[in-house]
């Protein structure tokens, strides 16, 4: 019998009979098991820590409540993934607000909820204490930095120039000499301003561990001389995400490939934290970690069936009803996403494909791809793409998206419900002179 695609106990064809197609599947214990994994690895390693979800990477409602149910705080850009959280059951005080474009309105849900606001420049700060002001609250608060990398340019061979320097073309953060007037102003208002630490993001510029590892003493270079400078202590490190999963379609390789463990890089990274908070003569803060794409992108699989499968000019064109939109990094970022045939995994590869979904743009979900023989009817499977696909999903030629469903052993139920025509059109509007 043929090995089939599982997401737990349900065959993928199976999920796609019921539900239709295009179609997102989630594995429930995926989620719960690497968060869990991820928690224990860096409580192997460091104390105190925890491990927040940045929503961001995927913001449906169940996934939030999963992550919520294990304990997981989070961080939120604006106010709808606030609400996602709050209404997944998170605790204000377990999220912290980041962005670079905070409104009036932002900041006053956060003093609300009691939610710590990750300062982005000295404006946002004058702004926060007006908000706490009105209200008559201490608003917790987090300085966010842009250093100069100078540990990363130095120890991260051969990439450390050319990553620092992009870390610091990104737009968030303090520079150290803005920090120090921040910190500065933050500790002259204590009436209305609780600053806890500092917050530093690096992004997923690389997928090593002793990148994370170099930042670290980065950071910690900056938070001692910060010290000296000021005589603020931070109680709280956030070290933002950025850690990476076997299967990464950013990688640009579609194939499995060998990424470090999160056992490695707790150890790695939270070693040398450690290290150079103690070197320093600095105490050891909490340190948050605001992880998304390790936490959730290897528990989804977005199905699809194929409609038509030509031969043209010497090219194999496999014709499915899902859009790259579904997977949209694929086009902006350049991401690859492994594809098989759902009901037979070791199908034998008899040579390369276009996989190519229905829109009028060149649709292609994946190009020159070694696939096996299908034929209409037949149902392939994207695999690991939990995170991002449901953040940047896009509606092209007007189409509906697809479902999504939550599988947990052999239960299966709707978490998205697929769209309809009107849920397209629902949003526009007629003038009374074009009725």
């Amino acid at each position: 019998m043929a090995a089939q695609l599982m997401v737990e106990g349900v065959p993928a064809v199976e999920l796609a009979e019921r539900f239709g197609t295009p179609l997102y599947a989630i594995s429930e214990t995926s989620i719960r098991e690497r968060y869990r994994r991820t928690l224990a690895a860096v409580r192997r390693v460091y104390d105190p820590v925890e491990v927040y979800y940045a929503v961001k990477s995927n913001p449906i409602l169940a996934v939030r409540r999963i992550l919520a149910q294990e304990g997981a705080g989070g961080d939120a850009f604006g106010p709808g993934e606030v609400e996602t959280s709050l209404r997944a059951g998170v605790p204000g005080e377990k999220l912290v607000m980041n962005g670079q474009a905070k409104t009036e309105e932002w900041l006053e849900l956060a003093v609300k909820h009691g939610i710590t606001v990750t300062l982005d420049n000295p404006g946002e700060l004058e702004l926060l204490l007006e908000v706490a002001g009105r209200a008559g609250v201490r608003a917790p608060a987090f300085i966010r930095l842009k250093l100069s990398m100078d540990e990363v340019r130095l120890d991260v061979a051969p990439e450390g120039p050319q990553i620092a320097d992009r870390v610091l073309a990104t737009v968030w953060g303090f520079t150290e000499d803005e920090a120090k007037e921040a910190v500065t102003r933050a500790l002259g208002a204590p009436d209305r301003l609780l600053l806890r630490g500092y917050h530093h993001h690096i992004g997923y510029f690389i997928n090593r561990p002793d990148y994370h590892a170099a930042a670290m003493r980065d950071v910690v270079g900056a938070v001692a001389r910060l010290r000296d400078a000021t005589g603020f202590v931070p109680e709280v490190l956030d070290v933002g995400g950025g850690w990476a999963y076997p299967s990464d379609p950013e990688s640009g390789d579609e194939h499995p490939h060998k990424v470090a463990p999160p056992e490695d890089f707790a150890a790695v990274q939270l070693g040398a934290l450690g290290e150079a908070f103690d070197a320093a003569g600095l105490p050891r803060p909490l340190v948050i970690f605001e992880l998304g794409r390790s936490l959730v992108g290897e528990s989804t699989v977005l199905l699809a069936r194929v409609q038509w499968v030509k031969e043209q000019f010497g090219r194999r064109f496999v014709i499915t009803d899902a859009q790259k939109h579904l997977l949209l990094r694929a086009c902006i970022e350049g991401y690859k996403y492994r594809w098989v045939r759902a009901d037979d995994l070791e199908a034998p590869k008899v040579g390369p494909a276009e996989l190519f979904g229905p829109t009028c743009t060149d649709d292609e979900l994946a190009v020159s791809y070694d696939f096996p023989a299908v034929a209409r009817g037949d149902v392939v499977a994207a695999l690991a793409c939990g995170a991002y696909a449901q953040t940047f999903n896009a509606s092209l030629n007007s189409m509906a998206r697809p479902a999504v469903v939550l599988v947990d052993g052999e239960d299966a139920a709707v978490v998205v419900r697929r769209e309809t025509v009107d849920d397209v059109l629902a949003r526009y509007e007629l003038p009374g002179r074009l009725t």
